[in-house]
């Protein structure tokens, strides 16, 4: 019975170890949907100064870098719409022409965009795509 726990404890410890070598041996590619966390996120509506003027969507967040070794700028961002039983009514995408830094957060103020669907209840953002660069070690 000893003999048969301790080879099972020894199997255990071999399969950890080799799961960090793994770990270690792959290397991270850019990523800018994985990278990129968007979060604190504002939604609202400006109406026009006048009444022929149309509202438009107004949308602020921040985009945090994850990332210890890319930094990425054009970031493309797409913002969906969603009525009151969430389904998806529109959707428009803009560039960021910003850059952003590995382990960096960038707020993006207010951010103006389409006129304004009136059913439109809620809404989303999410990262399209960025070109990526290594960023310089220090």
């Amino acid at each position: 019975m000893k003999v048969l726990s301790c080879l099972l404890l020894l199997t255990a410890f071999a399969c950890q170890s080799n799961q960090n070598e793994k770990k270690s041996e792959t290397p991270t590619k850019p990523d800018a949907y994985r990278d990129l966390l968007v979060d604190r996120v504002v939604w609202n509506v400006k109406k026009g100064a006048t009444p022929q003027e149309s509202a438009t969507n107004r949308h602020r967040f921040t985009i945090t870098n994850t990332s210890e070794s890319y930094l990425y700028r054009h970031i493309e961002v797409q913002f969906d719409y969603f009525d009151s039983t969430y389904h998806k009514i529109g959707s428009a995408k803009q560039i960021i022409e910003k850059s952003i830094g590995p382990r960096a957060a960038l707020a993006i103020g207010e951010l103006p965009d389409d006129q304004v669907k009136p059913e439109a209840k809620s809404s989303t953002v999410k990262i399209v795509k960025a070109e990526s660069a290594r960023a310089e070690q220090e």
